[in-house]
C-alpha cells in the first residue's frame, strides 16, 4: 500500500495528470490511488465544513482502523464517522487547515 500512498500524493500535487500517464493510472495501484483520492478529498470537504470535530485512536480487535473521526453538523442533524489508516491521516495532515482539526 505504500505505492498507493506515494500515488495519491502525487495526484493530489497535480504531477501525475491522467492523461499523460495513463499507463499509470491503469494499473490495480493506479485505480486504488484514485480510490483513495477521492476519499479524502471528501473527507477534507467534510471535515472543513463540519461544526464539531473528534479524532481517537481506533485501536482494539474488530476495529476498521487506527484513527477514527467523527464529524458532526448540528444544523442539519448529521454525524459522519469514518475510520483512516495511518497513511491516509498523513496525508490529510499535509494540509494546513485540516491538520489543525486532526490535532
Amino acid at each position: 500500500m505504500p505505492d498507493v500512498y506515494a500515488l495519491v500524493r502525487e495526484i493530489r500535487e497535480k504531477r501525475l495528470p491522467r492523461n499523460r500517464n495513463f499507463d499509470a493510472h491503469a494499473t490495480a495501484d493506479g485505480v486504488e490511488a484514485r480510490r483513495v483520492h477521492r476519499f479524502l478529498r471528501g473527507i477534507e470537504k467534510d471535515l472543513l465544513a463540519a461544526e464539531e470535530v473528534a479524532v481517537e485512536a481506533d485501536a482494539g480487535p474488530g476495529k476498521s482502523g487506527p484513527w477514527r473521526i467523527t464529524m458532526r453538523f448540528p444544523s442539519v442533524r448529521l454525524r459522519r464517522i469514518v475510520s483512516l489508516t495511518h497513511g491516509e491521516r498523513a496525508i490529510l495532515l499535509e494540509n494546513p487547515r485540516v491538520a489543525q482539526l486532526l490535532r
